[in-house]
């Protein structure tokens, strides 16, 4: 596929922090109209903008719902999954991760299938890999996932490339740790970042777990949704790609740049070190460079401020 423009496409987890951002670059881009698959737990309708091109529909994978997915897939160019159930869920609830990203992506990719639509991309974590130690993440390591989660998204990818044996085209992008406005609408997981920015606009320094060496890959969400539309129009298949900045920050150094954005004289606050102690999980970024041409080029200090003006309604 050379372009998205007049397209039809169909946006699992839409309603929800990356999904949103991807489907206001999906109508950027033109498309004639985007179905947004979501099970509203974590999403919000009001992420979405008022576009007659948006349709948004209720759907829980894994659940008795799916048996609709062929009918919501009717016509349909594209598909982009995002629709999850997230790491932390993992550990209070296994079996409603297990049948919504495994069960629930299953029907999902075969729907695809059955419908005759041209392209999937998966999003897939970093948490298919496992290890959180050593050194850059590399797509071509054999995966050895610890958590529910992991495994999940790791079974998700296979399943894909399953059916992709007969025709589907599809991509898998292995997302690092994605930031920006909307991360949090709720309910789910708040970030390192979410949650010390809450603290610096509450007058409270923010939290450091130990040592603060621990180091990540941070990359911006509009990045990511570069990254994954042209995952949709690559004229390759068959990928599997890193998606982060290929960068490490450590947590003190994106502590620091965040006091900067925020304004706050704030010191920080150390705490008792938890299990991301001497952890660094970053993404080599080389293949997808190679592939799609593409990289993370939004600075930490922009992407940060960005998402200290949308916290405070500014963005």
């Amino acid at each position: 596929m050379a372009t998205l423009d007049e397209s039809v496409v169909v946006v699992t987890g839409g309603a929800g922090f990356i999904g949103s951002h991807l489907v206001s670059g999906l109508l950027k881009a033109g498309v004639a109209r985007v179905l947004v698959l979501d099970s509203l737990r974590y999403g919000d309708p009001a992420n979405l903008a008022d576009s007659d091109r948006v349709e948004v529909v209720e759907h829980c994978f894994g659940s008795k719902d799916d048996a609709a997915l062929a009918r919501h897939l009717d016509g349909a160019d594209v598909v982009f999954h995002l629709a999850a159930e997230k790491h932390n869920q993992s550990k209070d609830s296994p079996a409603a991760v297990m049948d919504a990203n495994i069960k629930g992506t299953h029907a999902l990719f075969a729907a695809a299938a059955e419908s005759k639509v041209r392209r999937v991309v998966f999003s897939s974590s970093l948490y298919a890999y496992g290890r959180t130690n050593g050194g850059p993440y590399v797509e071509t390591e054999v995966p050895e996932p610890r958590t529910v989660y992991g495994i999940s998204k790791l079974a998700g990818e296979h399943l894909l490339w399953h059916l992709a044996q007969n025709g589907l085209e599809a991509n898998v992008l292995r997302y690092l740790f994605v930031y920006g406005p909307k991360q949090f609408a709720g309910m789910g997981y708040k970030s390192v970042i979410i949650k010390n920015f809450e603290r610096l606009r509450a007058g409270l320094p923010p939290t450091v777990y130990g040592d603060g060496r621990q180091s990540l890959d941070y990359v911006y969400v509009d990045d990511v949704v570069e990254a994954t539309m042209l995952a949709a129009t690559a004229e390759r298949t068959g990928l599997t790609l890193n998606v982060g900045s290929g960068r490490k920050t450590t947590v003190n150094e994106l502590l620091d740049v965040m006091i900067d954005v925020s304004g706050k004289k704030a010191k920080k606050c150390s705490e008792p070190a938890d299990w991301t102690a001497g952890s660094s999980r970053v993404g080599d970024v080389r293949r997808i460079e190679e592939q799609l041409g593409w990289r993370a080029t939004t600075p930490l200090e922009s992407g940060l401020a960005r998402t200290w003006a949308w916290m405070n309604g500014n963005g």
